[in-house]
């Protein structure tokens, strides 16, 4: 058959392997950093699937309760874990705000806005 470029991952020609970005690392708030680790987050994310920068970008902006339909759960699920990886400080408190007390689901995109909100004010 047809072989790909290494970089491919087993999702399709138009998506990167994510082993291949580097992931951000931790981030606690320090000045000067959130740029940085915003735009290394979208990349890794952005190689996991290719629909997340447009789904962090909408996130950004989207104002009052955040519904996650169900096709979306596991993406948001998934990003609200790597926050909880990549935050340290004050900005993993900001994620843990939305955790639901009783269980569930977790909801990323909201802790994604709150994340870019308190950093970009």
């Amino acid at each position: 058959g047809e072989r790909r470029p290494a970089i491919f991952g087993r999702r399709g020609a138009s998506q990167l392997d994510a082993r291949l970005v580097d992931k951000p690392g931790k981030y606690s708030g320090e000045k000067g950093e959130w740029r940085l680790l915003k735009a290394r987050a979208v990349g890794w994310l952005a190689a996991v699937h290719p629909d997340y920068g447009r789904f962090l970008a909408a996130a950004e902006v989207h104002q009052g309760d955040m519904y996650v339909p169900q096709p979306l759960q596991e993406m948001s699920s998934l990003l609200h874990t790597v926050l909880l990886a990549w935050l340290t400080g004050t900005q993993l408190a900001l994620v843990l705000r939305n955790l639901p007390l009783g269980g569930g689901e977790t909801n990323g995109f909201a802790a994604w806005r709150t994340l870019c909100d308190e950093e970009e004010r």
